[in-house]
């Protein structure tokens, strides 16, 4: 037999015994039902009590925050960059790379479940090799916070990122975006929330993208602000 053909069937032997490997691991993903965890990707840790957030690093992180028994996950991709500590209430998410910023992974970087949110900062400074850096990864990363029933949310947000609101029921919101010149941070507040009241201050470049009916409504934008109302919210301003 000639070498080529050897080396040919050889490679052939190899290719089927690793295809049929990859089929046992699927299977076996399969039957354990591994593959329906949303976690299954994700580290566990053990941070409780808290009923603050605050994510200095949120220009280069995706952050979802919604209600539930407290958990704290981070993705296993990012785990080696992502610093998360707890000071009494309040939780902290960070982003130290030790050389060079490196991929996150797809989805959430992390995900944090707790009963009752009072209160959300988000910023955009992470650090490279110990020096902190500002606002340099990307166009801003996106923390989504969903699902709270609550008397009231307090949100202060600075630099280039946004926060999503989806399906929370709050009597009060009070909203302070882009607090720093050069800020150009982005509150989105979804139809499916149901907000009695609302104090929003946008400054700098921020903008207000607000889709949904507040009754009771005060709002105070800088000149370079943009605000948007889409949806529902555009009956509100044909009444006034």
């Amino acid at each position: 037999m000639k070498t080529s053909t050897t080396l040919l069937l050889a490679a052939l032997l190899v290719l089927l015994a690793s295809l049929t490997a990859y089929n046992m691991a699927l299977r076996a993903e399969y039957r354990s039902g591994t593959y329906k965890d949303p976690l299954r990707n994700y580290q566990t840790l053990a941070l409780r009590n808290f009923d603050a957030v605050r994510v200095p690093s949120a220009s280069g992180l995706n952050v979802k925050i919604v209600a539930g028994p407290f958990g704290v996950h981070v993705g296993k991709q990012a785990a080696a960059y992502v610093r998360i500590t707890q000071q009494g209430q309040q939780l902290r998410v960070a982003l130290a790379y030790p050389q060079q910023p490196e991929p996150l992974g797809r989805g959430e970087t992390v995900i944090i479940s707790c009963p009752q949110l009072a209160a959300l900062t988000i910023e955009g400074t992470y650090s490279v090799a110990g020096k902190p850096q500002f606002n340099q990864l990307q166009a801003g990363g996106t923390v989504l916070v969903q699902g709270f029933r609550q008397d009231s949310l307090a949100l202060r947000q600075d630099q280039s990122n946004q926060i999503r609101l989806a399906g929370n029921t709050l009597n009060q919101l009070r909203a302070l975006v882009g607090t720093q010149a050069g800020s150009s941070p982005e509150l989105e507040i979804g139809p499916d929330n149901r907000i009695q009241a609302a104090s929003l201050t946008v400054n700098h470049q921020g903008r207000l993208d607000l889709k949904t009916v507040i009754p009771h409504l005060r709002y105070h934008f800088s000149d370079s602000a943009t605000a948007v109302f889409s949806g529902p919210a555009t009956r509100r301003l044909n009444a006034e």
